[in-house]
């Protein structure tokens, strides 16, 4: 399988240093990015079960702390039956801190995962018109073909391992929904709205922490990987790339090492359809 990357005409550093950008989430254009919905920390009523049971033993262990005088004078049925009485109200307080805990996790959870997550998102389309003007400059810029059976698409250290591979982005009109102590993976962060279906795309995640280099610092900070380029499979060029920038292009291909076989593509502008002409693409 191969997989394509977008790319603006001035970024190619991403040929000549073997360094490619894993985003925040933060820094990408859909505010939904990685942001499902966390429907409660455990399934409903699961708390309040949980802490009836264990309030006998609870019971016994406070009642096993109080001075020796004073359990000489309350027996542990009347201190039973005093806790008892207050146990509604005890059940309702943990009700407001269930709720309490579960607004500050929607809040904190999103801005840890844009802290600590990087993607390099990729697509199975490389003539997308929308795509070429959105992210490659107006069909100035270029895309990279990559070889997704390529060993750096597969680095998973586990089967339990939710980094370092390729995986198919979903399309929903709602967003996925999760109690957080049942969540087993990442698959509730692979889904996207509807509209991005035209983006086909793959995606592999990996700690930003892992980054080869890092520009800027802050919410703003580029997290470079390096990738080996062997997998690279060919450049196609824009439409509209000047023949300065092809020719830059060509000679950061001819004399890096690596890039030997990798052919350069041009993308034509049909002459009766609204569609992009790509010759030998993905061949």
């Amino acid at each position: 399988m191969r997989l394509f990357k977008y790319l603006h005409p001035d970024r190619t550093d991403v040929l000549r240093e073997g360094l490619i950008r894993f985003s925040s989430p933060g820094a990408l254009n859909d505010p939904f990015e990685l942001k499902p919905h966390v429907s409660a920390l455990m399934p409903p009523g699961c708390i309040q079960s949980d802490f009836k049971r264990k309030f006998p033993d609870l019971m016994a262990d406070e009642y096993a702390k109080l001075p020796a005088q004073l359990r000489a004078s309350v027996s542990f049925q009347a201190f039973q039956s005093l806790a008892e009485a207050q146990l509604p109200r005890g059940l309702e307080h943990l009700k407001h801190l269930e709720e309490a805990v579960l607004s500050m996790a929607r809040r904190m959870m999103p801005q840890k995962v844009e802290e600590m997550i990087g993607i390099l998102c990729l697509t199975e389309s490389p003539d997308n018109l929308l795509m070429w003007g959105h992210y490659a400059d107006s069909h100035h810029g270029f895309v990279v073909e990559f070889d997704a059976d390529s060993p750096f698409f597969n680095q998973r250290r586990g089967s339990d391992d939710e980094f370092w591979y390729l995986r198919k982005v979903l399309y929903s009109e709602r967003r996925p929904s999760f109690v957080l102590s049942e969540v087993e993976d990442f698959s509730p962060f692979l889904t996207k709205g509807q509209d991005w279906r035209y983006e086909a795309e793959w995606r592999m995640m990996a700690p930003l922490s892992s980054a080869s280099k890092i520009i800027g610092d802050g919410p703003t900070a580029r997290h470079l990987f390096e990738y080996p380029r062997s997998a690279i499979k060919s450049l196609i060029f824009g439409c509209r790339m000047t023949e300065s920038k092809r020719e830059e292009i060509r000679r950061v291909i001819g004399k890096t090492e690596g890039y030997a076989n990798v052919p350069c593509i041009g993308a034509e502008v049909d002459e009766t359809r609204y569609r992009l002409i790509i010759p030998r693409a993905g061949g």
